[in-house]
């Protein structure tokens, strides 16, 4: 008897516990599956937008493009967005991995700068939509290094051996170690 009243109690945990964990979840219209890099949009930002449009967010990350390109590659995943730098676009595209975009349904596109448009890995604008932009630099903290910071030799400079932070992308290293 003393059994089945430990049964009863920890069965009315269970259900008291998943009723509270159900009703903790919201319910949205629909949901999108967005893979990104990582540190790109804020959660908050996230939150807002299912907020406001009623929309769920399934948000992961990678952390460079031949992950990305691994995962999607290999049908480990589908995604509704993703956001592939210009040169894995590009090969995206050519292994129609990517489906075009209705630039209709973008009407902020109007405001993106021409520079940023036609570009040689989406000539005709089909399949992407920039995001973000910019270039490698070099960040250091100027109490920890005394010498000027003028070239990408302070790579190689012994001084700072096992003190150097790299972007871990492969493209990137290249570049910097041809310069």
């Amino acid at each position: 008897m003393k059994n089945l009243g430990k049964i009863l109690v920890v069965g009315m945990l269970i259900l008291l516990v998943s009723l509270t964990i159900t009703g903790c979840s919201k319910k949205y219209e629909t949901t999108i599956k967005v893979y990104n890099w990582g540190d790109y949009i804020d959660e908050e930002v996230i939150a807002q937008f299912e907020e406001q449009y009623n929309i769920g967010v399934i948000y992961d990350i990678f952390a460079t493009n031949e992950d990305m390109y691994v995962k999607l590659s290999s049908g480990g995943a589908d995604y509704d967005v993703a956001f592939p730098s210009d040169y894995m676009i590009k090969r995206m595209i050519d292994e129609d991995m990517l489906h075009p975009i209705d630039l209709n349904n973008v009407p902020n596109y109007r405001h993106i700068e021409d520079r940023f448009k036609d570009l040689e890995f989406d000539p005709n604008n089909e399949y992407s939509v920039p995001y973000m932009w910019g270039t490698v630099g070099i960040l250091y903290n100027k109490t920890m290094v005394d010498d000027p910071v003028e070239s990408w030799e302070i790579h190689w400079d012994e001084k700072y051996a096992k003190q150097i932070f790299m972007l871990d992308s492969q493209r990137d290293s290249i570049a910097v170690a041809l310069k």
